[in-house]
């Protein structure tokens, strides 16, 4: 009888042990996961907008500034920037020359739909969807 009970809290202390290290390396996964795609799609769009409106720029030093990558972009957004924020960050940088970021992401949403072969005739989705964007990155809504 001795040896069964054994057993059995063995087998039950195992099988809690497993789960809680698959809950713990599920987690660790999501945790670890490129910062860009831990951005929702919206968010995503933003970010690959003002990658792709980056030049070389100048610091006020004069001393040429590097074009952040998308990782760089998500993980200020994810830290708690907003998109104005981060859009006037890399404006004073001089990586961006574009007047808003309103101008920045319907640049990009217009490149995006040629480059998809998207007729003009969508139902203005593109142009809504940049809106959508639009609205909450040029409140600074997050």
């Amino acid at each position: 009888m001795h040896r069964w009970l054994s057993g059995l809290v063995i087998g039950i202390v195992a099988s809690i042990l497993a789960v809680g290290a698959g809950a713990i390396a599920q987690t660790k996964s999501v945790t670890s996961a490129p910062a860009f795609d831990r951005l929702s799609l919206g968010n995503q769009k933003v970010a690959a907008s003002l990658y792709q409106a980056q030049t070389a720029g100048t610091s006020s030093t004069s001393s040429p500034t590097r074009p952040l990558t998308l990782q760089q972009i998500a993980v200020k957004r994810l830290s708690g920037q907003g998109w104005g924020q981060i859009f006037r960050e890399m404006k004073a940088q001089g990586l961006v020359h574009a007047k808003s970021l309103s101008q920045v992401v319907s640049r990009y949403v217009k490149l995006d739909d040629s480059d998809q072969g998207v007729a003009a005739t969508d139902d203005g989705k593109a142009s809504a969807l940049a809106g959508i964007l639009l609205d909450g990155a040029s409140s600074g809504v997050r």
